[in-house]
């Protein structure tokens, strides 16, 4: 009986004054032809980072966007490990086919997010609010507002057609292929889910005629994994339509409001 209790103390002494790095865990990111895979990884204090490149058609190598660290020169095949041990996000790219502060997933970007068991999530806020688009599709985008209080989001959507008129297609005003549309709902912690909205009807800065009323035409859900980048997913059943869209601000002006109202790092 005490030797069984003194056994017990002793394995609860052990783990208590085990390091916290041997109970670290490794992760994996695989290097593939156009990005790493996963672009986003979660990870704890302690744990490693190993990144394994088995490239085809392209020379990678992963650096820090502030330069503190490097896999070294780009190559074919090769495996790079590091130890995370602050909390923090910690951003890279590769040097032969992007920059600093690319587009994850769009771009040869990716990021560390080294947070605890009891670090929150990633908290939509007012400093969401702002002008989105995707770089690969210039010319169209998204208004955002987000209303605190409420939990609930406003999105305009300005966008084309999904084929271009007829080039003899006229209109009095703008580009005949110019299509809008808006989104709203709830959101909670980093995703928002709205519901797709068409209006009909109207002219130009008139009441006469009434716009018609709204009608339901789909979904939007957005996923934010930090204050300048989100995925819009989109589905639109009418038109067959769906897709994923990577998202960043048009201008940074509020990002700081929006990282300064971020739950603290534990």
């Amino acid at each position: 009986m005490y030797r069984h209790k003194i056994l017990t103390g002793m394995v609860w002494l052990t783990l208590l004054l085990t390091p916290p790095w041997i109970l670290a865990e490794i992760h994996t990111v695989r290097m593939i032809d156009d990005r790493p895979e996963p672009g986003e990884i979660h990870v704890k204090p302690g744990d490693t980072v190993k990144w394994v490149a088995d490239i085809n058609n392209h020379l990678h190598n992963v650096v820090a966007d502030d330069g503190s660290w490097t896999s070294g020169d780009p190559d074919w095949r090769w495996e790079y490990a590091r130890q995370f041990d602050n909390f923090g996000t910690f951003s890279y790219h590769c040097s032969e086919h992007s920059d600093p502060d690319g587009v994850i997933y769009l771009e040869d970007n990716g990021r560390v997010i080294v947070a605890g068991d009891e670090t929150p999530p990633f908290q939509i806020n007012a400093g969401i609010s702002d002008a989105w688009y995707d770089p690969a599709t210039d010319g169209q985008g998204f208004f955002i507002v987000v209303w605190e209080e409420s939990q609930y989001i406003f999105l305009s959507w300005f966008t084309f057609d999904t084929e271009r008129p007829a080039e003899d297609a006229m209109a009095a005003l703008g580009d005949p292929g110019h299509r809008w549309l808006t989104a709203q709902g709830p959101y909670q912690d980093n995703t928002a889910e709205l519901e797709i909205y068409v209006t009909t009807g109207g002219v130009f800065d008139s009441d006469d005629p009434a716009a018609g009323t709204q009608m339901v035409d789909g979904s939007i859900d957005i996923q934010w994994m930090d204050c300048g980048q989100g995925l819009l997913s989109y589905e639109i059943p009418t038109m067959s339509l769906a897709g994923d869209i990577p998202i960043q601000r048009i201008v940074d002006d509020n990002v700081a409001a929006c990282e300064a109202a971020q739950p603290t790092l534990r």
